[in-house]
């Protein structure tokens, strides 16, 4: 059976190196988007700039507790994954 990336590679009239690359460009660019729209939203939701920022308006009552900890947790996340990401992209 032909993989389907043989396939649409051979209708687009590229090579399917060409097309895979392009695909995972394609993704890793969606995908980054993506997270910093999150990243943004939960900034945003605190009015701050960034997660130290977030962490110190917790620490110093500014916000409450919950769920801000819980947002810093996944604001944390989404900045390591935006940072991978993005080192992809330089691949």
């Amino acid at each position: 059976m032909a993989r389907v990336v043989d396939v649409v590679a051979r209708r687009l009239g590229i090579s399917p190196e060409r097309l895979e690359r392009e695909a995972v460009e394609v993704w890793l660019r969606r995908r980054l988007a993506l997270v910093e729209a999150e990243i943004a939203e939960i900034l945003a939701k605190y009015n701050v700039r960034s997660a130290e920022e977030l962490e110190e308006h917790i620490r110093k009552g500014k916000v409450a507790e919950h769920p801000a900890w819980e947002d810093l947790i996944t604001l944390e996340r989404l900045i390591e994954e935006k940072k991978k990401l993005s080192e992809a992209l330089r691949l």
